[in-house]
């Protein structure tokens, strides 16, 4: 199968060890690996439920308003780079369980769009200590900083494409501003999430006998940045490393609300 080729190219991109223990492929799993261990004091149980519950998380990862192609999580596919576009476009808080969320959204990789649903599920949330550098527009912030990891676990619902699952564990830096909703920290020092933002780090699989295929998605720009090498994104120049422009990343600007009405593939 095309997919598995990626396994024999050289380890570009993940240095970051893989998760373990994935979740089981029968359905939208439910019982996300441990969660990443950031630095900083954990909350306790009673704090972190408090907080969850009063704070909706999942409108980090789900696209805003009007916001368009730009909201769109990008991300890698194996070990080549391979361009990996990702969109929630439901997440629903479990009333049962504070904390876990229901999604449902598309993604997109070698030109298919193919939908999904799943489950992800925040199980610890630290506050970050000084010595982690948070850069963020408003510069006289004086709130706490977050660090909130879990687990998630995405089934496909269409063998068009890819298929299979995406499974592994989540990590975003945020805060809560004075109308008491989250903001995304894009920018720290935290190595948990990879410097700043919104992290899924994982595998796929076709199957529960399949091999395993490393993914790791970010928001907006930020794997360019953050995981990608020789990749620059200025206020008028874009350089591509032509390894990636090979993979998917060509088109990086092309204004293009893919996850809306159907798509055909480009093969």
């Amino acid at each position: 199968m095309r997919y598995f080729l990626l396994l024999t190219a050289p380890a570009l991109l993940f240095g970051a060890p893989q998760p373990q223990h994935l979740p089981a492929l029968s359905g939208p799993a439910t019982s996300p690996a441990a969660p990443l261990a950031a630095p900083g004091a954990v909350l306790s149980n009673t704090t972190r439920q408090a907080l969850l519950a009063r704070t909706n998380l999942g409108r980090l990862w789900q696209p805003q308003p009007q916001a368009g192609p730009e909201d769109v999580l990008n991300g890698c596919f194996g070990y080549d780079g391979r361009r990996l576009e990702f969109v929630f476009t439901s997440v629903q808080a479990d009333a049962k369980s504070s904390g876990r969320y229901l999604v449902v959204g598309k993604f997109r990789c070698y030109g298919d769009v193919t939908p999904f649903r799943g489950s992800i599920e925040l199980q610890q949330v630290q506050r970050l200590p000084a010595e982690v550098k948070v850069y963020s527009e408003n510069e006289e912030s004086t709130a706490p900083t977050y660090c909130a990891t879990g687990g998630f676990a995405l089934q496909a619902t269409s063998h068009h494409g890819l298929g299979g699952q995406f499974s592994g564990r989540i990590a975003l830096d945020f805060q809560i501003n004075r109308s008491q909703r989250a903001v995304l920290m894009e920018n720290t020092t935290n190595p948990t999430t990879r410097n700043g933002g919104l992290l899924f780090d994982g595998a796929w699989r076709e199957d529960a006998a399949g091999e395993t295929v490393p993914t790791v998605w970010k928001q907006g720009l930020a794997v360019t940045r953050q995981v990608l090498s020789r990749f620059e994104v200025g206020s008028r120049d874009v350089e591509i490393n032509p390894k990636y422009a090979r993979v998917g990343w060509n088109n990086f600007w092309k204004n293009e609300e893919w996850w809306v009405g159907k798509q055909l593939a480009q093969r």
